[in-house]
């Protein structure tokens, strides 16, 4: 396959994929933007947490996030508690109602990948999982000085 078709397909795919989530999230009525699902989801995985120790793994400056916190804790959706061991900072963690709309993503998401997996096999997607990650690894590589 030629390059800029290759190209061209991950464009399209990753679109349509954004879409069918965009989708999704509409049709369940969440009234949360993905950066706002990013940071809910970051949270869950790295709970307790400090907002210093998500921004890289978000790959947002702390201002971004930091908007985002704030939306996301009048909300209600996230608890803030002074860090137990530097009362400076705060602890993350997510509230009842922010487990209870992230059920809610899940199950949308859930939908999503149905939809893009049907028709596929077990070892196709298995395939196509491991591939994806080599070229996410080649994208995310350093690139070596030119000689």
């Amino acid at each position: 396959m030629p390059q800029a078709l290759a190209g061209d397909t991950l464009h399209r795919l990753l679109h349509a994929y954004k879409r069918a989530l965009r989708r999704a999230y509409d049709d369940e009525r969440l009234g949360l933007g993905v950066a706002q699902i990013r940071t809910l989801k970051a949270i869950r995985n790295l709970s307790p947490c400090s907002a210093s120790a998500i921004a890289p793994r978000l790959r947002w400056d702390k201002a971004q996030l930091a908007r985002l916190l704030s939306d996301l804790d009048r909300r209600e959706l996230v608890c803030r508690r002074p860090a137990p061991d530097d009362g400076r900072r705060q602890q993350l963690t997510l509230s009842d109602a922010g487990r209870a709309m992230l059920a809610r993503v899940d199950a949308c998401e859930q939908r999503a990948h149905t939809r893009l997996a049907k028709g596929l096999s077990e070892a196709e997607l298995t395939a196509f999982e491991t591939l994806a990650q080599r070229l996410i690894d080649n994208l995310e590589r350093p690139i070596p000085p030119s000689d």
